[in-house]
């Protein structure tokens, strides 16, 4: 029987989204034995996924904290983890799939080990590695992330495991957890939950926009409203509630915020029409659920990513050049949570609820249905809105990109029918990098053969090198100036770094490598990007518009 071990001990959400990863490892491995390392914060959430042998919990949280405020030396934490995972040495696991990118998570993976490890582990120098492409492009992707058209449901099922059939998220539900939230709501015969607040207030739409939506669909539902959420979330629930009766809201409400185990919540959810939310861990326990989810998709949140996965859902996202912002950024305005009308909101929630008209296209908003694109993965199909013509192209061309590199299979997304909108300004800067990063490549190879020799020429090498840092500086910056090369050339970095060898000449060897690697990338893009033509494909690309409308597919890869 093979047998894996999962790390995965950083958020709720995370854990519910690896369901197609323990259904795609079933797939290939029948009867495979799956075990769980989690942070015992988060075991309840973990006792309902399908698939897991063993949940296996510690307290990683209280190992960051101590160790960040040095109750404890460093060493000693380390041993107590040690002493934790050393019964786990016997089961003599298959694969470690590490989804934590972080060094206690890599340090852990290697010491389990197995002849397979994916994700992040410990390199010989106490440094941290990603083995395997789809954990690598997980890390990467938040540098050309408008780009991105991967789940992170799918990341981790391919990663982990491999392609195979679609595979819905799913939850254990006992039915007394049912038989507790049909009590809870016995005074009413239909109710909507709504989660106002979120773990972090960059993520939050506006409560008191919470309030004027559901005073608006009041006016035309009569069902009850279920509030959810942590109990640091109390404030923004009483805002919501004050302005909803202020506005005229008569319909019954209820606040569990707090007040469920993780099973209850997942029964209270099962028993509601729809979830409307910001991007929450609670949004994902819906879809698994069963019960559709509005999602609001606000600051640095991009749905693409962590959006809700599998058909049936909604997502709403302002209509502006800056959405999603970066993680880092530091916003002075907050545009995007006041782009987004309650008016739409709540025409939106009556639509799903009463099959209504959907609201109108004169909304400032994008809105997206979710679905299952021609690979069987998870997709958001614009629905209403424009996206930049550029962004759309070059989205669906490295969507079909990457799956073909990180696979080795065709996709079925339908490849260009013309150039991107900037095809000239790509293929000029192509032009300029590709014989640059040739002679990058010459350079990286001097190097490897200069190291290799014995004695090593220390002046020479510590020349050569001197000249390849700045060359690369250069490289880079102009790698990372257009759509057409950006992804790949933050793919290089990625493997440049990404070296667990020891010695001079085995690390100038490996660096080599990614630059060979980037330079057939460039020259495999080149032609995709204005030759690429999907005869089977009758969409006709107005070039003289710079979006796309809703309901149009761009014609891209």
């Amino acid at each position: 029987m093979k047998q894996v071990v999962i790390i995965n001990i950083t958020r709720m959400g995370d854990l519910v989204q690896m369901g197609a990863l323990l259904s795609r490892l079933q797939e290939e491995w029948p009867g495979v034995a799956v075990d769980l390392i989690v942070d015992r914060r988060f075991a309840p959430i973990a006792g309902l996924l399908k698939g897991l042998r063993d949940v296996l919990a510690f307290d990683f949280h209280a190992l960051i904290d101590e160790s960040r405020a040095a109750v404890k030396d460093v060493t000693a934490l380390y041993r107590d983890v040690a002493a934790w995972a050393k019964p786990l040495l016997e089961r003599r696991y298959d694969r470690v799939i590490n989804l934590t990118f972080n060094q206690p998570s890599a340090l852990l993976s290697g010491y389990i080990g197995a002849s397979d490890i994916r994700g992040a582990r410990s390199a010989w120098d106490g440094g941290m590695v990603v083995d395997n492409p789809w954990m690598a492009y997980f890390c990467d992707f938040h540098q050309f992330r408008r780009f991105n058209r991967f789940n992170l449901v799918d990341v981790y099922a391919l990663g982990g495991s491999g392609p195979g059939a679609f595979s819905p998220l799913q939850l254990s539900i006992a039915e007394e957890a049912r038989a507790w939230a049909r009590q809870a709501l016995h005074e009413a015969p239909d109710w909507i939950a709504v989660q106002a607040g979120a773990s972090d207030s960059m993520k939050a739409w506006r409560p008191h926009l919470f309030g004027l939506t559901l005073a608006r669909l009041s006016k035309q539902w009569h069902g009850g409203i279920v509030f959810i959420g942590s109990t640091e979330e109390e404030a923004a629930i009483a805002e919501v509630t004050q302005v909803y009766k202020n506005a005229g809201g008569q319909n019954q409400i209820k606040n569990m915020a707090g007040r469920t185990t993780v099973s209850q919540l997942a029964g209270l959810l099962a028993e509601c029409r729809v979830l409307v939310t910001n991007d929450t861990g609670p949004m994902h326990v819906s879809v698994a659920a069963g019960t559709p989810v509005i999602d609001l998709s606000v600051g640095h949140v991009d749905f693409q990513e962590t959006g809700p996965y599998g058909p049936g859902h909604w997502v709403v996202q302002p209509d502006l050049e800056c959405a999603p912002c970066g993680f880092e950024q530091i916003c002075a305005h907050h545009a995007c949570k006041d782009r987004i009308l309650p008016d739409f909101v709540g025409d939106l929630l009556l639509h799903v609820l009463k099959n209504a008209p959907c609201a109108s296209r004169e909304s400032g908003v994008r809105l997206y249905q979710s679905g299952v694109d021609e690979d069987g993965l998870g997709t958001f199909r614009l629905q209403m809105g424009t996206e930049p013509l550029a962004t759309a192209w070059y989205a669906r061309f490295w969507r079909r990109y990457w799956y073909e590199s990180h696979t080795g299979i065709c996709s079925n997304v339908p490849a260009p029918e013309e150039p991107p909108p900037d095809a000239t300004e790509a293929q000029e800067l192509i032009q300029r990098l590709r014989p640059l990063l040739t002679a990058a490549c010459r350079r990286a190879d001097d190097i490897a053969r200069l190291a290799a020799r014995v004695p090593v020429n220390v002046s020479e090498l510590k020349r050569l090198q001197r000249e390849q840092r700045a060359e690369q500086d250069r490289l880079f910056l102009l790698g990372m100036s257009t759509a057409a090369t950006a992804p790949v050339t933050a793919a290089f970095v990625r493997q440049l770094h990404n070296d667990n060898v020891e010695g001079v000449g085995r690390l100038a060897r490996h660096q080599a490598g990614a630059y060979r690697a980037w330079l057939t990338r460039v020259t495999e893009i080149e032609p995709l990007l204005v030759c690429s033509i999907n005869e089977h494909s009758s969409l006709q690309s107005d070039r003289r518009r710079n979006t796309v409308p809703a309901g149009v597919e761009p014609r891209v890869a």
